[in-house]
């Protein structure tokens, strides 16, 4: 295989079957074909502003590029994150830190479809989106320490911060920054469709049916082989897999979800190629902490105590299930947090009498919630049973379902979460910045459990300017440990994922660190290096 296709290197997991990445084959890459995939979330809108869910960010990033990304496909690593060029070819930062310097190549083009015509990428194309992030939409909470983003000549983006903060330019590589075009905007087209400078671009898109794209001809990273490709809307998990079986599709999310189905899988698929992600983080408990029932701390903590998280990763996950909190432990400690070290705080165990006695001193006795969710993958669609029967046990009562797709994600990502969820997912995010003020401060636009705690303000303003890392990290434990002692978000946990492909797709891999190489966003970051071996 050629240096322009990396083949990418073997990263091996506890379970020898199913490492974190594989080496590809030694192979000549073919031009030719079109790769389909499974999808199970369906397209809601274009425009990248107005939601942070795969939605969007599946369909859109096929088209459009940011100015950086992370090393991606093949060369994904389950711990480790690196900045990559991507429109710029080069950055740096001034020495108070309060200034970056990106620096665009001069080769790319829009692709040359209207309105945008093949027009050259240029410096105000950047300013215009940044600038349109930076005050509307999901993704503000990004650019509050933003001043101003510059355009001193066609080839040279400059952004200027009101302070030094530690965490900046990763969220620029993100799923999340990418850069659409003016003339969609002022045209009011940019919810219905997309142009852009990317690998693909738009033809057909299809509500509860499917997306398809051809090759852009004058792609600026590379000759892309593929002639195009096809997501095809197919909500239920049993569907998913039916496709791969008869390989329909060549991957997708979702389509097997514990070890159990992966060994089904492999007795009719032998040759599915398989990798794991690695986890750094799970999820918790989601309750609108601003609802009366929730703000008596005894109540989360009973919830808490209420949960056999060791039976539950059991049923779920068959011995890859791990119980961790919702911020990556790496930004916190050395090593993994567990019951056993006292790293998880005091609530995040099975004890079912004690629940009872806090929901009785609390004055909750008969608790109600009432359950919102979305059934992502089969985890998603056990969980809710499993939690039902365990909060029975200390006599709470779980009522609520499953929603559809739009409904669950327009009511959590909107912040609009009115009792619990047990699919209530964080932001993706790529640096420190995302899990603790992003998500926990009372005015980010990522808060979507609804904290208003002054003193997790206090600490998540002070993590953002704390330049010195092992004082930011000191800064991290306080907020870890006083929002487990809170039990604001009770510990779940969650298991590494399965993303399985046919034995003929090469070139695609998703499951990177803290979600880079994400299945459900960045297939436009990696289809450029997919090719069919047929």
């Amino acid at each position: 295989m050629t240096a322009d296709f990396p083949r990418g290197e073997l990263v091996p997991s506890a379970d020898p079957r199913f490492p974190f990445n594989f080496e590809e084959p030694d192979k000549t890459p073919k031009a030719g074909g079109t790769i389909i995939s499974s999808a199970s979330t369906d397209i809601s809108t274009f425009d990248s502003t107005k939601t942070a869910a795969s939605g969007t960010g599946r369909y859109v990033n096929m088209v459009y590029n940011r100015i950086l990304g992370f090393n991606r496909g093949v060369n994904l690593h389950p711990s480790n994150i690196e900045i990559e060029p991507e429109l710029a070819h080069s950055w740096e930062r001034s020495p108070d830190g309060l200034v970056f310097s990106f620096h665009l190549r001069d080769d790319v083009y829009w692709q040359n479809v209207a309105p945008l015509n093949g027009r050259q990428f240029i410096a105000e194309d950047v300013k215009f989106a940044y600038d349109r992030y930076a005050v509307e939409g999901v993704h503000t909470g990004y650019w509050l320490n933003s001043e101003s983003v510059d355009a001193p000549d066609n080839q040279t983006v400059t952004v200027t911060l009101s302070r030094a903060v530690a965490d900046f330019i990763r969220p620029l590589a993100s799923c999340y920054q990418s850069i659409h075009p003016r003339e969609l905007v002022d045209s009011g087209d940019i919810e219905t469709t997309a142009v852009g400078t990317g690998p693909m671009i738009l033809d057909e898109a299809i509500q509860a049916e499917k997306v398809t794209y051809v090759t852009n001809p004058d792609y600026w990273e590379r000759d892309v082989l593929v002639d195009g490709v096809e997501f095809r809307h197919l909500p239920d998990g049993a569907a998913r897999l039916a496709a791969f079986r008869a390989e329909q599709v060549a991957t997708g999310e979702g389509i097997v979800g514990n070890i159990r189905e992966v060994e089904n899988l492999l007795e009719t698929n032998p040759d599915t190629q398989i990798n794991l992600t690695a986890l750094t983080n799970g999820q918790g408990f989601a309750m609108n902490l601003q609802n009366p029932k929730y703000m008596d701390e005894r109540v989360r903590q009973a919830i808490s105590l209420s949960i056999d998280r060791d039976l539950l990763m059991t049923i779920l996950y068959q011995g890859l299930g791990q119980v961790l909190h919702s911020i990556p432990w790496l930004f916190v400690w050395d090593e993994q947090p567990t019951v056993e070290n006292g790293n998880l705080g005091p609530w995040t165990r099975y004890d079912p009498a004690e629940s009872r006695k806090l929901l009785a001193a609390a004055g909750a006795e008969g608790l109600e919630m009432v359950n919102i969710y979305f059934p992502y993958s089969s985890a998603y669609e056990q969980t809710p049973d499993i939690l039902t029967d365990m909060f029975r046990d200390v006599g709470i009562t779980m009522t609520g379902g499953a929603a559809d797709y739009t409904e669950f994600n327009s009511t959590w990502v909107g912040r609009m979460l009115e009792d619990v969820s047990t699919a209530g997912w964080g932001t993706i995010g790529f640096d420190a910045e995302n899990y603790f003020y992003n998500s926990m401060h009372s005015t980010a636009p990522g808060n979507r459990w609804k904290f208003n705690d002054p003193q997790i303000d206090e600490l998540t303003e002070a993590q953002q300017v704390e330049l010195d890392p092992e004082a930011r990290k000191a800064i991290f434990q306080e907020i870890w440990t006083y929002e487990l002692e809170k039990a604001y978000r009770p510990v779940i946990g969650g298991g590494a994922g399965f993303f399985v492909y046919q034995p003929w797709l090469r070139g695609i891999r998703f499951g990177g660190a803290l979600s880079t190489t994400n299945i459900y966003q960045d297939w436009g970051d990696i289809i450029p290096f997919g090719w069919i071996d047929k």
